[in-house]
């Protein structure tokens, strides 16, 4: 599996109507694998969709040059209040609904954005990858305005917030352990995550370092370095500026005006191609949160990888990178 080349991407500040400035980062597929015949099936476009405390960088590490190789134009926007994206003065908290508005924008300007692809292209909706809150956004979006199912042709959530948010969990997981409850709390809510390296390892990339019992060496860093720590951490700093305000979400959450045990409104709706995937060591969204994922989408079953929460980080990152190609290859 490719990785370790250099993707060819730029970043650009998208204006929205809002009078947000979007920053996205954008890769046009120019591998081998993209020069099809006339036969072959048209690739649609990626969208990269963060959670908190992160941005479009975070798949720009691993995952852009794996899929622009694979001939895939991909692109990853930077939610309203991380640091590409500037909330505005004194703005702490933005609400679920700002999020959807500015993705609907996006969408709407993705034909403008890709204008270096073939015409071939222009008629090639798009699949949106979502991770952790940012399957959240799209929930929402769906469920606020319908019609962009017609406008997507495949669904993907990776260590998804589930509809019901994160109440359920934090009580599941208070159940289970206090110190796995304690450690998301101060790690979310007090930010201990950006200053506190060994909470970040655990939170996000797989637990602390694995060293051998006699001479000290690194056994397994889990492919994050502690320099990467540390920069992953003054990344989150800068992209925590504002949060998602949770107090507006609670009031309404995606599982509010579920149908049939659990499924969205829109089921019937949704496009085909759809995916949930989970992580085996997610210290943040559970089994079970994955399984109401995919009950909202009416996905018979998740698939689970062996991974942390950061699924395109870290040596693992290819565990859910081939789960992904395997559904792209099998409905594109």
């Amino acid at each position: 599996m490719s990785g370790t080349t250099i993707p060819s991407y730029d970043e650009r500040q998208v204006e929205l109507d809002s009078g947000i400035s979007m920053k996205v980062t954008l890769g046009l597929g120019g591998g081998a694998s993209n020069k099809r015949s006339k036969t072959t099936k048209k690739k649609p476009v990626l969208v990269f969709l963060h959670g908190s405390f992160h941005g479009g960088w975070c798949w720009t590490e691993k995952f852009f040059a794996h899929y622009i190789d694979e001939g895939y134009s991909v692109i990853a926007p930077c939610w309203r209040g991380t640091g590409g994206t500037f909330a505005g003065e004194s703005v702490e908290k933005v609400q679920i609904q700002q999020h959807v508005e500015d993705l609907k924008v996006l969408l709407n300007k993705l034909p403008s954005l890709l204008s270096n692809t073939t015409k071939d292209d222009d008629d090639v909706k798009p699949v949106l990858i979502a991770h952790s809150f940012g399957s959240l956004a799209v929930m929402k979006l769906l469920e606020l305005h319908p019609e962009y199912n017609q406008q997507i042709s495949g669904i993907v959530m990776m260590c998804g917030v589930p509809p019901s948010g994160n109440g359920k969990m934090t009580m599941r997981f208070l159940r289970r352990s206090l110190v796995a409850s304690y450690k998301i709390t101060v790690g979310f809510a007090m930010k201990k995550c950006l200053t506190d390296t060994s909470l970040c390892r655990d939170l996000f990339f797989g637990g602390p370092v694995i060293v051998d019992d006699h001479g000290g060496a690194i056994v397994d860093d889990h492919g994050v370095s502690d320099e990467d720590v540390l920069r992953y951490q003054q990344y989150f700093t800068r992209d925590s500026k504002a949060t998602i305000d949770l107090f507006d979400l609670a009031k309404q959450l995606p599982s509010a005006v579920t149908v049939e045990g659990g499924k969205s409104p829109f089921y019937r709706e949704l496009p085909t191609a759809r995916m949930v995937l989970g992580a085996r060591q997610d210290f943040i969204v559970d089994k079970e949160g994955v399984e109401e994922t995919a009950r909202y989408f009416d996905v018979d079953l998740p698939s689970f990888v062996d991974s942390p929460h950061d699924v395109m980080l870290g040596s693992q990152w290819t565990h859910a990178a081939h789960e992904l190609d395997i559904f792209l290859q099998k409905n594109f």
